[in-house]
């Protein structure tokens, strides 16, 4: 572990080093940078850092002699590496970054360029499932919405016309939340509903984009996707609806961490083979 590549982000800080050309990945709370630092004293006190991300900074307090790197030309240069490796066919599409908040990318072969962000993301799923729930630990709000029905929380299309024809598909979402004051939804359920109306509201945005931009692919990364099936269950249901190909990277929350990483290596001249 000679080189590490980190993303600090606004709730997460992801950390990528290269063994035996591969990489391994690491997640630290970004609140507690201080564990994440005495973890790298202990395990590789002598390792250079390149880093990125909002917290980027107040790592480089700590540790001067690290290097930094534009968070935008990271996530390019990992997605790239990621892309290359597990999807050669992706060349154009919108790349859908969802960490503490949400941004997006065109990417095309000479071109990665930001055209939009949200502030639906990972941090209003915690700050919110904290309100709705009373915890705020990510994996707990996670396992709470993998096992809810949010058809206890949400107005669907189908309540409203109760058997009759629709217009629209009668499982979309009519109004986010509005049997909350019913009282008969469960946390689970609330929880659920509240990862549905950060989906709707991203995959909305994002096909926005793709008609704009004339691409028919969505790419996923982002922190808040990890291990969060619910999440990526209620983004692909609009595929058919929409007409678009939702694809999620394997690691590509790591997209940032993985590119200071390569960049970092460039700069020092060093060849990379991981993959």
């Amino acid at each position: 572990m000679r080189y590490l590549g980190i993303d600090a982000g606004g709730t997460l800080t992801k950390l990528v080093y290269e063994e035996h050309g591969r990489y391994h990945y690491k997640v630290f709370d970004s609140k507690k940078l201080p564990q994440m630092m005495n973890w790298i004293r202990l395990t590789s006190p002598d390792s250079k850092l390149f880093l990125t991300g909002g917290k980027a900074e107040k790592i480089k307090m700590l540790v001067p002699e690290s290097a930094v790197f534009p968070e935008f030309k990271s996530i390019e240069e990992g997605i790239r590496k990621l892309v290359h490796t597990q999807n050669e066919k992706l060349d154009r599409y919108i790349l859908v970054n969802i960490g503490t908040g949400t941004s997006f990318f065109k990417v095309a072969p000479n071109e990665f360029s930001r055209v939009t962000g949200s502030g639906m993301g990972g941090g209003m799923f915690i700050g919110l499932g904290a309100l709705l729930t009373g915890t705020d630990d990510f994996h707990e709000l996670v396992e709470m919405s993998e096992n809810g029905n949010r058809e206890a929380v949400d107005l669907m299309v189908k309540d409203v016309y109760e058997g009759d024809d629709s217009p629209v598909p009668d499982y979309l979402t009519a109004a986010n939340f509005a049997k909350l004051g019913s009282g008969a939804a469960s946390t689970k359920d609330v929880t659920r509903s509240l990862t549905n109306l950060i989906a709707e509201t991203v995959i909305l945005l994002s096909h926005q984009l793709a008609v704009s931009h004339r691409c028919q692919k969505l790419v996923f990364i982002g922190s808040t996707l990890i291990a969060n099936s619910p999440l990526k269950e209620d983004l692909k249901q609009f595929e058919t609806l929409l007409g678009c190909q939702c694809v999620f990277i394997e690691n590509g929350s790591f997209s940032g961490s993985i590119g200071a990483l390569r960049l970092g290596l460039k700069s020092l001249g060093i060849s990379q083979n991981s993959h």
